[in-house]
């Protein structure tokens, strides 16, 4: 008897991408709604004394938001596009405020991320760009 219960909860039990399987056989159109992320290894960014030598590097795990899955999927295949060029940029300039006591100039660096994928994917940028952690290195 609690076999068969068992088997009639196994049965009913179904993953949402065999409901959208079956949905999209019915003729029925499954619509995945956006945001859609993409979040990025961690970028290497010096930090740099006044005379230029690196004093050590902050990495960045970087998070991309999308509006429709196609970009998010182009993206994906751009990855090695995109942090050849974050990286180009982050090395190339300050990513603290003007007061170096305050840190990161986190709105900054979203800022010039965004213009560099822009870039780099045209049409498909990010809607958006968020700053998922951030750690000392040596």
């Amino acid at each position: 008897m609690i076999a068969l219960f068992l088997g009639f909860c196994t049965v009913g039990i179904y993953s949402s991408d065999a409901v959208a399987a079956a949905s999209e056989e019915e003729g029925e159109e499954v619509i995945d709604e956006g945001p859609f992320y993409l979040e990025l290894k961690p970028l290497s960014v010096p930090i740099r004394k006044k005379s230029g030598a690196i004093r050590y590097y902050m990495f960045i795990s970087m998070s991309m938001e999308f509006d429709d899955q196609d970009k998010k999927d182009y993206s994906r295949k751009m990855i090695p596009r995109l942090r050849d060029a974050f990286l180009q940029d982050l090395s190339g300039r300050s990513v603290l405020h003007k007061d170096k006591s305050r840190g990161v100039d986190f709105e900054q660096v979203k800022r010039r991320l965004n213009k560099q994928a822009k870039k780099v994917l045209g049409k498909n940028a990010p809607n958006g760009m968020h700053v998922v952690k951030v750690f000392k290195g040596s």
